[in-house]
């Protein structure tokens, strides 16, 4: 490994090393120093970017929910989608997500919980894509809250059964009907 590397790289070494060590030894076992060791880089340089093992943690859960939020986030603002087809979008991020990274998923926010409510960015962006879908005629829904809340948490069920296969388009479907998309 080399000496010097710039900070991004850096960074990405030590949440690198952070998730394969909550996968491998759960967050109990995680120490700053295990983190280090892992990443071969020494605890100081650990601390440079992060200064605790909670602030891991909260770094590592912030980069999951960004991966989950970075497509739909984009598609709020095309105009050249429908806001089914952003719906869409959304739910092929999310699905994709948490099929990928289930494991760490449910370590990060269901076993340690971190803090905060994780789901705050999703559910925001979900309310902007049925509100905007709404406004457009395209949507019709009766409780906004309601509605939001039960989509949150729809997506996750099906991503817990792989044996099923790929299950993106049935959950978009199902997320359209929801909404009433015309």
């Amino acid at each position: 490994m080399q000496r010097f590397q710039p900070p991004d790289v850096r960074r990405r070494q030590i949440l690198d090393a952070v998730a394969e060590l909550l996968l491998a030894d759960g967050y109990d076992n995680l120490t700053v120093s295990r983190v280090a060791d892992r990443a071969g880089v020494a605890k100081g340089t650990v601390y440079l970017y992060f200064d605790s093992k909670n602030a891991l943690i909260r770094g590592l859960q912030a980069e999951l929910w960004q991966l989950m939020l970075r497509d739909p986030v984009d598609a709020l603002s095309d105009e050249r989608l429908s806001w089914a087809d952003r719906l869409d979008r959304l739910v092929a991020a999310w699905v994709e997500a948490e099929t990928t990274h289930a494991d760490l998923y449910h370590l990060l926010f269901h076993l340690h919980g971190g803090g905060g409510d994780p789901m705050t960015g999703a559910r925001d962006v979900l309310q902007a894509i049925i509100e905007g879908g709404v406004a457009a005629g395209e949507f019709h829904v009766d409780d906004l809250q309601v509605t939001t809340d039960f989509l949150l948490h729809a997506y996750v069920g099906p991503c817990h059964h792989p044996h099923i296969g790929d299950i993106t388009g049935g959950v978009q479907v199902l997320f359209r009907r929801v909404v009433g998309a015309t």
